[in-house]
């Protein structure tokens, strides 16, 4: 019977061990941020390369993807 008390506890603790090492990753994850330029029309990034565009760009400056 003491053996039975005992395995239980062991995965008992196991369990919660590992419930808040997986909880601690997740909280301790960077977090990105977004910089975003000084003028006065901040536009997006290319999805490709993240080079600066403009909004009267039909492709991206820096890599040519074509947009759209």
């Amino acid at each position: 019977m003491l053996e039975v008390a005992l395995t239980t506890l062991f995965v008992a603790v196991a369990v919660l061990a590992i419930g808040l090492r997986r909880r601690q990753l997740v909280l301790s994850a960077p977090v990105e941020t977004l910089v975003v330029p000084d003028d006065d029309v901040a536009d997006l990034p290319c999805p490709w390369c993240k080079g600066q565009t403009d909004e009267d760009d039909n492709s991206c400056p820096s890599c040519g993807q074509p947009f759209g």
